[in-house]
């Protein structure tokens, strides 16, 4: 059974469904959520002339009895966004915004992210919409195994940290349990401020002792004055921060070249800026940045990264022993003898030089390969998904390691051929 905030979710559930009379209206929608998380359903999917379905201990289930007209469908977009929800939507635009329920049994808001996006159905158009829970307050630090080396460099006076990885690898939760743990500390004595699109986790009831977190929406809580593109939203968030002496600025996630500009300037002008970005691997994160900018301007952008970036993890969920998941990571920190070597190579060869100092242990930081190792060799996951894992790892997984080992035994068989013939 889920927990109050939905942090736990079912292996399956009875197979009963949601009754209700009349219309799907917003209320019902609300009511028909909350029973979902009561059930324990991670995502549910709404869309136009289809049942409601609900994600389950890893499975689809149908939860309503009858379809859900489009008309109905588009009443819940308006109670979610607004009433130029569907207008959005038949731009051809989608939507992203999140949804809060009241619940009836406690003080406890339940909370989901939402996506809303259009398509055909027939002879017509349609609205999908995809619900994903969300607990309401991130996990504690400590639950999450992180490495010291990331605790420990978790909070420089300023600078960029980045937390990366594929969707669904925990990288909002990660961010949002790094917030949590740099507020609660006794000593601290933050100003947190986030630009998101849209907020996620939140931090209502939790106790931090000198500190505190506000946190906005780009677009709905913040926007210029006149209407522009989406990409002077997020700088016009970064200048709204340095008007608010902040601390830390979190800037929701990094994907495109307006975010990743918004947060290079931000740690440029002297904060803690930090932010998520869908890349797999520390080496991969520096050329997916850099791809964001034109190639006559990147060597001035790499530069400017260089100077502020100061910590980039990445993040996978793997299945661990026993049931559930268990996170990997791969992070390097990029102190001051790291920055001096890669500012005398072309940003061009930074990636693959990032990669071969892991692999060497030669920075403060650690390998996918190596992570999984670690999980492997004190049995918290099998050895079929460590070898997944390092097969990602350039020189790391078995078939690599085997070839490898064939190469050395040719090498020495050609070595003594040479020698017998001489």
């Amino acid at each position: 059974m889920a927990s109050r905030s939905g942090e736990l979710f079912t292996t399956g559930h009875d197979g009963s469904i949601f009754a209700y009379e009349g219309r799907l209206d917003a209320d019902t929608f609300d009511r028909l959520l909350t029973w979902a998380s009561k059930i324990g359903a991670s995502d549910v999917t709404l869309q136009s002339n289809e049942p409601v379905w609900a994600e389950i201990g890893g499975d689809w289930m149908r939860v309503t009895a009858r379809r859900v007209s489009h008309p109905e469908v588009e009443g819940v977009v308006r109670g979610i966004y607004g009433e130029n929800g569907p207008a959005e939507l038949l731009s051809g635009n989608d939507i992203d915004p999140s949804h809060e329920v009241k619940t009836p049994y406690s003080h406890w808001r339940l909370r989901y992210r939402v996506n809303i996006t259009a398509g055909r159905i027939p002879g017509a158009v349609g609205f999908q919409l995809t619900i994903r829970t969300m607990p309401s307050q991130p996990p504690e630090i400590v639950k999450l195994g992180i490495e010291p080396d990331i605790i420990a460099n978790l909070r420089p006076e300023l600078g960029l940290n980045l937390v990366t990885g594929p969707t669904g690898s925990g990288k909002s939760t990660l961010l949002a349990s790094i917030i949590r743990y740099l507020c609660e500390r006794e000593d601290a004595c933050e100003k947190v401020l986030e630009y998101s699109k849209p907020i996620e986790y939140v931090y209502d009831g939790l106790t931090f002792p000198n500190s505190f977190v506000f946190q906005s929406e780009i677009g709905t809580h913040l926007r210029p004055r006149q209407e522009d593109d989406e990409g002077s939203l997020w700088e016009y968030g970064v200048r709204n921060s340095l008007r608010r002496k902040p601390g830390i600025i979190v800037i929701g996630e990094c994907r495109d070249r307006a975010t990743m500009a918004a947060c290079i300037d931000a740690a440029q002008t002297g904060h803690l800026a930090m932010s998520t970005a869908h890349t797999v691997g520390v080496p991969e994160t520096i050329r997916r940045i850099l791809r964001f900018f034109e190639a006559d301007e990147q060597r001035s952008v790499a530069i400017d990264l260089l100077e502020v970036l100061n910590l980039v993890v990445t993040q996978r969920l793997i299945d661990r022993v026993g049931g559930g998941k268990v996170g990997v990571r791969e992070y390097i920190l990029f102190d001051s003898k790291l920055k001096a070597e890669l500012i005398a190579l072309d940003p061009a060869d930074w990636p693959a030089r990032l990669r071969s100092l892991l692999r060497k242990r030669l920075v403060t930081g650690r390998s996918m390969a190596d992570a999984a190792r670690a999980l492997r060799i004190e049995g918290t996951i099998t050895a079929n998904t460590y070898e997944w894992i390092a097969a990602r790892t350039a020189g790391d997984s078995k078939v690599v390691r085997d070839a490898m080992g064939v190469s050395r035994l040719m090498d020495l068989a050609m070595r003594e051929d040479r020698a017998a013939s001489e």
